[in-house]
């Protein structure tokens, strides 16, 4: 929910809210609309903004006192959707008190297609005093992802041709496609000056004076909700009570499933369905592996979230071949998002136009279909989803994914808009030699023929439930060849110095590009390694190139190619679950 290390959770519902202080930045979001601004409130900064459906309506909204602004004294993080700036004003040069005369309090609430901020101005003075306040707001309309190209204060989006309309009490800016943005102010100011607007507010000690703004977002033929909340089906179950002693992981727990619950929107499809979006803010958008992985790790708390999940992701197979968007029959989606907004270069259609680009989503999928089962979904649920789990499977023993014939699965960029690597590594610069060379495609990653062995295993025993016996049988023995041909093909022997360990992908030339990197644990997940073999991928994960101390880096640091703060190729993320199947 934020991007600075100084805030980490949001307080549970109901719980007590977690008091920041220090610089960093702050994001309340509710469904598709957040704000991200910094520790005072204030949209200042070039990745700043109140985004609804990937716009951009406010880039900035700042608040300015006798011409300065507040100094922090915290942030309170009260849920997703809701945070609190406590500030001061310093006393002026050459007063007699060393008092801070004013305190401020800026309470902030999302709302579908915009948000709701409460200012309140306390005067610690023993007399009633008088302070200048000053708004300014700017929209500028761009996409989410023109700011996600920016680096913070180094670089700027170009002016849109925005018309602000001042009225009393009222800004409203309007772009191109009938985008507007309004801003309300309740008091009007006194004096309006384009996007600024000005008060003179007067205080005492038992009366504050109070300011209150409404910003809503608005798209030309969008009449309903932006976001379309309150439509969504709640789950069955009850949330889950979570005690433990000490309370430590208990509130750990809490705080995951408010998180949870603010990656979880109504699908466009089907208001009635949930889906889990990848991520605050830049990917609020469904993914195929990470909406399915997260669905995956949510289980114990809400089974039914991957079932829907899967039907989500089922509703937007790939039905036809189209190498300029890496798309093919049965296929599972790399990303879409749920906005109108143009998404490199191609309209989303409200969340109906996805992009395919990933070599692992389809293998993920059918894993899944195997782990609802298991974690309890009934025949008449997974049913619905066979035919597309069955196009799945022809799309991961087809031509599409394994060219060549080999039996293993690989990709190459396809298309203008293709990502030129297609794993969960996706970064340009993620595959890598051990002397830092990068792989030419076609790229066959190690961890992705784990989960084509695993899909197999795991869709085999979805169809031995509903009496397809023959086939389920057919899929099991397929998985245990390819199981033998990826330890004959990815394992890299040991050598003076050096435990033998599985390659991170084979390259155009069908060479082990030998990067000791974090991809093999997924083969643990996947139980390809031999017990000998596993033995040996644990030394690698567990020892001082691959442990940092904070988690498994994605590439060890003795490669040629390391870098800590690399994407993929040296930072850490979350270590892979070694629990066979």
């Amino acid at each position: 929910m934020t991007q600075h290390p100084h805030m980490h959770r949001l307080a549970p519902p109901g719980g007590m809210p977690e008091i920041h202080s220090g610089p960093g930045t702050v994001v309340a979001v509710s469904g598709l609309s957040f704000a991200i601004s910094d520790e005072l409130g204030d949209i200042s900064h070039s990745t700043d903004g109140l985004l609804v459906r990937d716009t951009r309506h406010l880039s900035r909204l700042e608040l300015r006192f006798d011409g300065a602004p507040m100094r922090s004294l915290g942030v309170g993080l009260l849920s997703p959707d809701a945070c609190d700036f406590r500030g001061y004003l310093p006393p002026a040069a050459g007063s007699a008190s060393l008092d801070a005369p004013w305190e401020i309090e800026r309470d902030r609430t999302m709302r579908p297609g915009g948000l709701e901020e409460t200012v309140t101005v306390h005067s610690r003075t023993p007399e009633p005093a008088r302070v200048a306040v000053e708004l300014s707001v700017a929209a500028d309309f761009a996409d989410i992802f023109e700011i996600r190209r920016l680096q913070d204060d180094r670089g700027d989006i170009p002016e849109r041709p925005v018309e602000v309309a001042p009225a009393r009490g009222e800004i409203r800016f309007t772009g191109a496609g009938g985008l507007t943005t309004t801003v309300v102010m309740d008091p009007p100011p006194e004096r309006m000056s384009g996007g600024t607007a000005f008060w003179t507010a007067g205080a005492s000690r038992d009366h504050p004076w109070v300011l209150r703004l409404r910003v809503s977002a608005a798209m030309e033929g969008l009449t309903a909700p932006p976001d379309g909340l309150g439509s969504i089906t709640p789950p069955s179950a009850a949330p889950p009570v979570v005690a433990s002693s000490p309370e430590d992981l208990a509130r750990a727990c809490r705080a995951s499933l408010v998180d949870l619950g603010a990656l979880t929107l109504p699908d466009p499809l089907d208001p009635g369905r949930r889906i889990i979006t990848a991520g605050i803010p830049w990917f609020v958008a469904l993914f195929g592996r990470d909406s399915l992985i997260a669905a995956h790790e949510a289980r114990i708390a809400d089974p039914g979230l991957l079932v829907e999940t899967l039907a989500a992701l089922a509703a937007r197979q790939g039905r036809v071949l189209d190498d300029s968007n890496d798309e093919a029959p049965g296929k599972i989606l790399h990303e879409v998002r749920l906005t109108p907004r143009p998404w490199l270069g191609e309209g989303t259609s409200g969340g109906a136009r996805p992009y395919f680009g990933s070599i692992d989503s389809t293998a993920l999928f059918l894993i899944m279909m195997g782990e609802a089962r298991r974690w309890g979904a009934d025949r008449e649920r997974l049913r619905p989803l066979l035919p597309a789990a069955d196009a799945a499977m022809a799309w991961l023993r087809g031509p599409h994914a394994d060219p060549d014939g080999d039996g293993l699965i690989e990709y190459v960029a396809t298309g203008p808009r293709s990502l030129t690597n297609q794993a969960w590594k996706d970064s340009d610069n993620s595959v890598q030699f051990a002397d830092g060379t990068l792989a030419r495609p076609p790229i066959a990653m190690c961890e992705v023929q784990g989960y084509a062995v695993r899909a197999r295993k795991q869709y085999a025993e979805v169809l031995a439930w509903f009496g397809r016996d023959a086939e389920a049988a057919e899929l099991v023995a397929e998985a245990d060849a390819l199981r033998d041909l990826v330890r004959r093909r990815f394992w890299i022997p040991a050598t003076p110095g050096r435990r033998g360990y599985f390659a991170l992908a084979l390259d155009g030339d069908k060479r082990p590009v030998d990067g000791v990197a974090s991809n093999m644990g997924h083969l643990l997940w996947c139980g390809v390694p031999s017990n000998d073999e596993a033995d040996e991928v644990a030394h690698h994960l567990d020892g001082p190139a691959m442990r940092s101390g904070w988690g498994l880096r994605t590439l060890a640091s003795d490669m040629g190619g390391f870098n800590p703060i690399s994407y993929h190729a040296g930072s850490v993320w979350p270590r892979p679950s070694p629990v066979r199947p």
